[in-house]
């Protein structure tokens, strides 16, 4: 119950900035978009596995009504004409997509899945577009840089799930190499700005420690457990978390 009001006053608080035409947190909200994608799918694959780490089956269900019920205040607030197309196709891919992803968990699904999720993504950013060209707000370029840290956080826990699923597709790995790249990338463009305050620049650098985990972790050989690559990422996810609403309210 106290999970559920709280899911309540985020939807509350989220519905006013997007009609008070808070840009940061629109361009929050729509990454938050993204990052429900990947838990969904890192969810999906868990299982597919038939793991039920942190109960797997009742997050994927939330998950599917957050994205939702989310995406329903995006298409009812965003009025930019650019915005009108990607928010049409955005609707009919998740339609379908919200189906699939309530059935049984299965290898052939997965595969299609990821790739129609990379789909959404692109149609997502397509739209974080929209907002950010619109925006007069200086912070909200570093808000999206960092709130799309979280997208690819749970991006490389989602892939890694699949890949441990037994599911083999060279362009995981080289999602995976890129994935990295770009988070290291952007978390020194975090460091760098002129936005980041001497404790988000600690904060951080933290995070570049964590971080380290998945680049040893992606040149090795070995396979790490589920549940450890699902841990990691959700405590460096709280972290890009702190940190991005730092910006909002600097931004404000």
């Amino acid at each position: 119950m106290h999970k559920l009001l709280k899911n309540i006053l985020i939807l509350v608080l989220l519905s006013s900035a997007i009609q008070a035409n808070d840009s940061s947190t629109m361009i929050h909200a729509i990454n938050q978009q993204k990052v429900l994608l990947q838990q969904i799918l890192k969810e999906y694959a868990f299982l597919g596995m038939e793991n039920h780490f942190k109960n797997s089956t009742k997050k994927l269900e939330t998950h599917l009504k957050e994205y939702t019920v989310n995406f329903a205040l995006l298409e009812a607030n965003l009025k930019s004409k650019d915005a009108k197309v990607p928010l049409k196709k955005s609707h009919i891919l998740w339609s379908s997509l919200k189906e699939y992803f309530q059935t049984t968990p299965s290898k052939e699904k997965v595969l299609t899945l990821q790739k129609e999720t990379d789909k959404l993504l692109q149609l997502l950013s397509i739209l974080m577009k929209t907002v950010l060209t619109e925006t007069k707000n200086s912070s909200s370029n570093i808000v999206s840089i960092a709130g799309y840290q979280g997208v690819i956080i749970e991006r490389m826990a989602a892939l890694y799930m699949i890949k441990t699923w037994g599911i083999s597709d060279p362009k995981f790995n080289f999602k995976m190499r890129e994935s990295i790249t770009f988070f290291n990338n952007s978390l020194y463009k975090m460091l760098e700005s002129p936005e980041t305050s001497p404790s988000n620049q600690k904060a951080v650098k933290k995070v570049m420690r964590s971080f380290k985990f998945f680049e040893i972790m992606n040149r090795s050989k070995t396979k790490f457990i589920p549940t450890l690559i699902y841990s990691k990422t959700s405590n460096i996810h709280k972290q890009i978390q702190k940190i991005t609403q730092t910006y909002i309210e600097k931004g404000k």
